[in-house]
């Protein structure tokens, strides 16, 4: 149970972040249609990973590791379904 909410609260911390940091440097709407493309270059969870590190870094996001977990995981969770 305990590890439950606490994914829970972590996926609402990786939407806040995501909002803030990532919504606001795109021009298009972020909708499933948006992350679920035909010609994403996602096609897994490193991928995903990989992606998210590269924007932190690229638009100097000042994110803790965990922050940075918590986008993945809120990514993963709402479009992609990955597997780890």
């Amino acid at each position: 149970m305990l590890v439950a909410s606490s994914n829970a609260l972590s996926n609402d911390k990786g939407k806040e972040l995501h909002k803030e940091s990532c919504i606001t440097c795109h021009i298009v709407e972020h909708n499933n249609t948006f992350y679920t493309r035909n010609n994403s270059r996602l096609h897994n969870h490193f991928d995903l990973r990989k992606q998210v590190s590269n924007c932190v870094n690229a638009f100097n996001i000042n994110w803790l590791p965990d922050e940075e977990k918590s986008v993945v995981n809120h990514l993963n969770n709402e479009y992609y379904d990955f597997r780890k």
